[in-house]
């Protein structure tokens, strides 16, 4: 019998190293070193494992390995036999399934509507969270490319088929993790109506989108409600950070209606790791708290929904460290938390590697909510038509609408910067501040995109830099040799919104074998 498994490696890359090396790099070339960078180090380290795997594969006791670089992972069918070898190895840090069969991943259908809408309308949640007004302003998600990481989506949808990513190399506007085809036609629902929330236009009749202009690359990774790969998940967020056939030409953001429950033990410091490692790429992750508000704290919320945010709001529980999640709750139409909507606090203390928000009192979750009860959004099997959901999932898009929005008027926004303006604009509801309810409040695009005001200063990155030795101090290869005298010519990058002028910078050396004779240039 051959078992779907996931291999994990020991050595993982150290995501603060990571983050350090990518600093000031433009964002798409971020991007692609961060790919860059993984996949050198998983080369190096998967190597043994490979070769073992394929001489197993010439025995036919191994199929289809695949490997990773978010993290250090290694997919594939085996024996049990190769399993339980490879679980002594001392390279690896263990070895999972890589399937898991589960209730209740998907929400229900609420209600269905007629398949052509009569007369033009505005969805409540988007007139809720004050999206028109947004585009009244001139920001309608233009220009930024959204990473639907789901069931995958009807492109052909008349609401959506002007506003899907496109690439020469991915006719079909993104990618199908779960046949390894580059059709992610969807075949289920839920992602035509997360994608829906994001981009629809309206052309049908129901204005359903948050961001109308912002394009959205399908990522599909599953068919049915009750199935969900973790493999397929780490490849569509490898893909959204940095395409294999377009490695410059990735998303500038997640959104992720799906995850796991605390019982069905999912690898908790391995998403962290992952996690991470996208917001190293400076792309922020957008992700459902989950539907199991009846689950008692500290285990309501879904990984990876439970993974730290990427900004530190003074008014969160717990003391660790921060990751790249926004934690996502959902409301109804009259701005009351989801009967579902799962709540924190979350706990890390058990979690080997991290051990961090040990509980009581764990650490605050979600981070903002969003209309996630009855919302109306494309439909799968119509190119015309409109359904109803109810579920985090809907909330979720709603935010990465808005997200959108915010990035169309400042595309050079942090996850940090970004999950400060979400919390500090939303609407308060319940408790007062931040709460376990609805993290810091509703979302109000409107309040969080007047808060994008630019930069208000020079932004400045590095774009290129080019060695200059010529003889006699060099030999003119564009390297520096040992024992050669070269010039750096370095080329920066503006991000921000005001000019700057008469700029001086100083290169430092932190190489002993090299040393720097001439350190301030302008």
């Amino acid at each position: 019998m051959i078992d779907s498994v996931d291999i994990v490696l020991n050595k993982q890359f150290s995501p603060e190293l990571l983050a350090d090396l990518v600093a000031g790099m433009p964002k798409r070339a971020k991007q692609a070193e961060v790919a860059r960078i993984l996949k050198s180090f998983n080369t190096e380290k998967q190597a043994d494992l490979l070769g073992y795997l394929a001489a197993k594969e010439s025995e036919s006791r191994v199929e289809d390995v695949i490997s990773f670089w978010l993290v250090n992972m290694v997919y594939c069918k085996a024996s049990a036999a190769v399993i339980r070898e490879v679980e002594k190895r001392s390279d690896v840090y263990y070895v999972d399934a890589d399937m898991k069969y589960v209730p209740g991943l998907l929400p229900a259908l609420v209600a269905e509507d007629a398949t052509d809408a009569s007369g033009y309308e505005i969805t409540w949640g988007v007139q809720k969270i004050n999206a028109p007004a947004v585009w009244a302003l001139g920001y309608t998600g233009q220009g930024i490319v959204v990473g639907d990481i789901d069931t995958g989506c009807n492109y052909n949808h008349h609401d959506l088929r002007d506003h899907m990513w496109t690439d020469s190399h991915y006719p079909h506007h993104g990618w199908d993790f779960k046949d390894s085809d580059d059709d992610p036609m969807d075949n289920s629902g839920h992602g035509t109506h997360t994608a829906g929330t994001v981009a629809s236009d309206g052309t049908t009749g129901t204005q359903c989108g948050v961001a109308p202009d912002a394009q959205i690359m399908s990522c599909r990774v599953r068919t049915v409600a009750d199935s969900l790969a973790e493999s397929q998940i780490w490849a569509a967020m490898e893909f959204v950070i940095s395409p294999p056939l377009s490695p410059s030409n990735g998303g500038d953001l997640i959104t992720m209606s799906l995850g796991w429950r605390n019982a069905w033990h999912p690898r908790r410091k391995l998403w962290w790791d992952g996690c991470n490692n996208v917001g190293a790429a400076g792309v922020m992750m957008i992700v459902a708290a989950g539907n199991e508000r009846s689950t008692s704290p500290p285990y309501s919320c879904r990984t990876p929904g439970d993974v730290p945010p990427p900004w530190w709001n003074p008014q969160n529980v717990g003391t660790g460290a921060l990751s790249n999640v926004i934690s996502i709750g959902a409301t109804d139409s009259d701005d009351h938390y989801a009967s579902f909507s799962s709540r924190g606090p979350v706990e890390w203390g058990t979690v080997a590697g991290y051990n961090d928000y040990p509980y009581p009192p764990g650490l605050t979750r979600p981070d903002v909510s969003a209309p996630g009860v009855d919302v109306k959004s494309c439909k799968y099997n119509s190119n015309t038509g409109y359904t109803q959901m109810s579920g985090t999932s809907m909330a979720t898009p709603h935010t990465a609408g808005t997200v959108a929005l915010m990035l169309s008027k400042n595309p050079n926004l942090s996850p940090a910067v970004v999950d400060s303006i979400l919390e500090m604009t939303a609407v308060d509801l319940g408790s007062s501040g931040k709460d376990m309810d609805y993290g810091a409040g509703r979302i109000d695009a409107l309040a969080a995109v007047n808060y994008v005001t630019g930069s208000g200063r020079p932004d400045l990155g590095m774009e290129s830099v080019t060695v200059i030795d010529p003889p006699p101090g060099g030999n003119n290869n564009g390297r520096v040799d040992p024992g050669e005298t070269a010039k750096l010519e370095m080329t920066l990058h503006n991000y921000g919104d005001v000019t700057c002028y008469n700029t001086v910078g100083t290169l430092v050396s932190g190489d002993v074998r090299l040393t720097v004779s001439d350190p301030t240039g302008t």
